[in-house]
C-alpha cells in the first residue's frame, strides 16, 4: 500500500527490512513480497531479508545485490528425530532412542510432557484430525491438573465464553479447555484462537493439536514439536515439502525456558524422515509469473507512475526475482500480453505513453485484480436482475473469492441450475472446472444470502459445514468485494447497480437485513441487539436516543451499563464525534 500511493516520506527510506522472505515462494502473499523488494531495488535502497528457510539463499542474495550472511544459531538447540512404528521407538539425530511403551505415539508424547512438566504441539495436516486428537488426549491430560489447575483453566473457559461468538464452538473448546488440552485451526473463530494462544503462552494448556496455519508466525513455541508430513491434496495423500516441515520444527523449544527443543516426524518411514531432516529447504521460486499476479502488478506499476511506457514496465519487471529465475525473453512477452489485456479491460491507454484510466486507477487502489473488476462490469452491464442473490454469487465467483476454504457443493446443483435458467444467478460456464467454481460460489452467496437475513451463526455454521472463523472470512471477503464493486459500476457506466451493491456491502459487513442498518451505525450494536431494539419498536438512532435509559435496560442483552453506553454512543453518532 505505501508503495503504491508514494508518500513524500518514502524519499527518505534508507533501508528496507523484510521478514520471512520466503514467503516469496507464496502463491498468495509471494508477488506482493517480491514487488516490494523490486520496488525498493528500484529505488536504489538498501534491504535486509530475513529467513530461516530458504534453500537457494545465494540466488536470492545474487538478486538483492546483497551480501549472504548464514549462520545456524538459534536460542534453543533444536534436536529432531522420527518415530520408528515398526520398533516402537523414536530416533533422535543426537544418538538417543526413546522407547514408546504407550499405545500410539501421542498418547505417548502426551504422558512424557505431563510427567516431565512441560508442553507439546501437534501438528497435523486436518482440522477434523486437529480436533479428534485434542479429544483423545483430553483425560489423560485432566488426570493430571491439581486444583489451580482447574481454577485457572475455567477462568480461561470463561474468556472464551466472552470472545468467542459461536455456542456451538464454545461448546465443542470449552471442555477440552477445561481439561488442559485445545485444538486450533483457521475455521475457529478470531476470538477463540487468541484465547488458545495466550492459554497455551501462559502454560494453562498443555497439548495443542493444531493445523499448519499455527506455523506461520504465531509466536506459541513448545519444548516437544510433533509433525504429520502427510496431507490429503487433490484426491491423493502427498507429502509436505521440507520448507513446511523446517516451519513447524522451528516451533520446538521455548527461549529462556526450555534447555532445548525436539521435533518428532510422526508418519514417514526412516528413510523419509531422514531426508526432512537433513535436507536444506527447497529453493525458493518467484509465483509473479502467473497471469493474476502480473495483472495485478503491471496494473499496479503503471498506477504508481513506476513506469510510463512498454520499455519501462518491461525494465522495471527485468528487476523482480522472476527474471532471473525464468528466460527473459519469455517474461517480456508476458508483460506486454497482459499490457493488451489491461488495455483491452479500458484499464490502461496502450499508446507510445501508457497511463491508467479512471478504471484503471480504481481497480488498482482498490486491491482487486482487474480481471475481477473486468468480471463485475460485463455481468451487470446485461443483467435484468437486482436480487441480492444475483449480486452475492456474482462476487463469489470472481478470482479474488477463491481463497476462501469451501466443501460439499455438489447437492446444491440441481437448484443452482435452476435458478441460472431464471436469471436469479450469473449464467454458468460450460467447462467442468469452471462449472465447479460457479457451483462453489453458489454455495457462498447462500452462506451470505443466510448471514444478511439474520441467520443466527450457529445455525449458518451448522447448515454449510464450515467453522466460525470461515463465516469471518467469507463476511470479510464479501464485504470488499461489494463496496469495490460499487465504486467500479459508478465509474464503468453501470452505476444502476452501484446503491444495491453499497447497501448490500453494509447488510453484510453487519449480517442485518436493511431496516437495521441505521441502528447498527452505533458501537456497541450489533446484528443481534439491534434486532432487540426493532422488536421493542425503537428503529432509528434518533429513536434509541429518545428512548429512556430504564426502558433500554430492561431489554434482553442490554442491562443498565450496556444501555448507558449504547445511549452515549449514539448521542455520539449524531453529534458527529463517533
Amino acid at each position: 500500500s505505501i508503495f503504491r500511493h508514494r508518500p513524500r516520506w518514502l524519499e527518505r527510506l534508507g533501508v528496507v527490512v523484510i521478514d520471512e522472505l520466503h514467503t516469496i515462494n507464496d502463491g498468495e502473499r509471494g508477488p506482493i513480497v517480491e514487488l516490494i523488494a523490486t520496488r525498493a531495488l528500484h529505488m536504489d535502497r538498501q534491504i535486509v531479508g530475513l529467513s530461516a528457510t530458504i534453500g537457494n539463499p545465494e540466488s536470492l542474495a545474487r538478486w538483492l545485490g546483497a551480501e549472504l550472511v548464514v549462520s545456524d544459531w538459534r536460542p534453543v538447540k533444536l534436536i529432531e528425530g522420527f518415530y520408528d512404528k515398526r520398533r516402537r521407538v523414536i530416533e533422535f539425530e543426537d544418538g538417543r532412542v526413546e522407547e514408546v511403551r504407550a499405545p500410539d505415539l501421542l498418547t505417548h508424547v502426551a504422558g512424557e510432557a505431563l510427567r516431565e512438566g512441560y508442553q507439546a504441539l501437534i501438528f497435523l495436516q486436518a482440522r477434523r484430525r486437529a480436533e479428534s486428537v485434542a479429544a483423545k488426549l483430553a483425560g489423560l491430560v485432566s488426570r493430571h491438573l491439581d486444583s489451580e489447575d482447574r481454577r485457572r483453566l475455567s477462568k480461561l473457559v470463561e474468556e472464551l465464553r466472552e470472545a468467542s461468538p459461536s455456542a456451538t464452538e464454545r461448546e465443542k473448546l470449552a471442555p477440552l479447555i477445561e481439561s488442559g488440552v485445545s485444538f486450533h485451526h483457521a475455521g475457529l473463530s478470531y476470538g477463540a484462537r487468541r484465547v488458545i494462544e495466550r492459554g497455551f503462552r501462559d502454560g494453562l494448556i498443555r497439548i495443542v493439536s493444531a493445523t499448519p496455519t499455527l506455523a506461520a508466525g504465531i509466536n506459541m513455541p513448545a519444548r516437544r514439536v510433533v509433525v504429520y508430513t502427510r496431507r490429503f491434496e487433490q484426491g491423493y495423500m502427498r507429502p509436505i515439502s521440507v520448507a513446511e516441515y523446517k516451519q513447524m520444527a522451528g516451533r520446538a523449544g521455548r527461549p529462556q525456558f526450555d534447555p532445548y527443543g525436539e521435533a518428532i516426524i510422526a508418519d514417514a518411514p526412516p528413510y523419509e524422515a531422514r531426508r526432512y531432516i537433513r535436507s536444506r529447504p527447497e529453493p525458493v521460486v518467484s509465483k509473479l509469473w502467473n497471469d493474476r499476479a502480473l495483472r495485478i502488478h503491471v496494473l499496479a506499476t503503471v498506477v504508481s507512475k513506476y513506469a510510463r511506457s512498454v520499455a519501462e514496465i518491461v525494465e522495471f519487471f527485468s528487476k523482480t526475482f522472476g527474471a532471473q529465475d525464468y528466460r527473459f525473453l519469455l517474461s517480456q512477452s508476458r508483460v506486454r500480453k497482459v499490457i493488451n489485456e489491461l488495455g483491452s479491460m479500458r484499464m490502461l491507454e496502450v499508446g507510445d505513453e501508457i497511463k491508467a484510466t479512471p478504471l484503471g486507477e480504481a481497480v488498482s487502489k482498490l486491491y482487486i485484480d482487474p480481471l475481477t473488476a473486468d468480471k463485475i462490469i460485463k455481468s451487470l452491464r446485461g443483467a435484468d436482475s437486482t436480487e441480492d442473490l444475483f449480486y452475492l454469487h456474482l462476487i463469489a465467483s470472481t478470482p479474488d473469492f477463491s481463497r476462501v476454504r469451501i466443501t460439499r457443493y455438489y447437492d446444491l446443483e440441481d437448484e443452482a441450475v435452476y435458478l441460472a435458467s431464471e436469471g436469479v444467478l450469473i449464467e454458468p460456464p460450460l467447462d467442468d472446472v469452471g462449472f465447479e467454481e460457479w457451483l462453489r460460489a453458489y454455495k457462498v452467496a447462500r452462506i451470505l444470502e443466510a448471514w444478511i437475513n439474520e441467520v443466527d451463526e450457529d445455525t449458518i455454521v451448522e447448515r454449510f459445514g464450515i467453522g466460525p472463523g470461515d463465516l469471518a472470512t467469507i463476511v470479510d471477503t464479501a464485504a470488499w468485494l461489494l463496496n469495490a464493486a460499487s465504486v467500479i459500476c459508478r465509474i464503468a457506466g453501470v452505476g444502476v447497480h452501484a446503491g444495491r451493491l453499497e447497501i448490500l456491502a453494509k447488510r453484510v459487513e453487519s449480517g442485518v437485513k436493511e431496516d437495521l442498518l441505521d441502528l447498527v451505525r452505533v458501537r456497541g450494536i450489533g446484528r443481534v441487539r439491534a434486532r432487540v431494539l426493532a422488536n421493542a419498536g425503537i428503529r432509528s438512532v434518533e429513536e434509541l436516543i429518545s428512548t429512556p435509559l430504564e426502558r433500554l435496560a430492561r431489554l434482553p442483552s442490554f442491562g443498565e451499563r450496556v444501555a448507558a453506553r449504547i445511549l452515549e454512543e449514539a448521542r455520539k453518532l449524531v453529534r458527529g464525534e463517533a
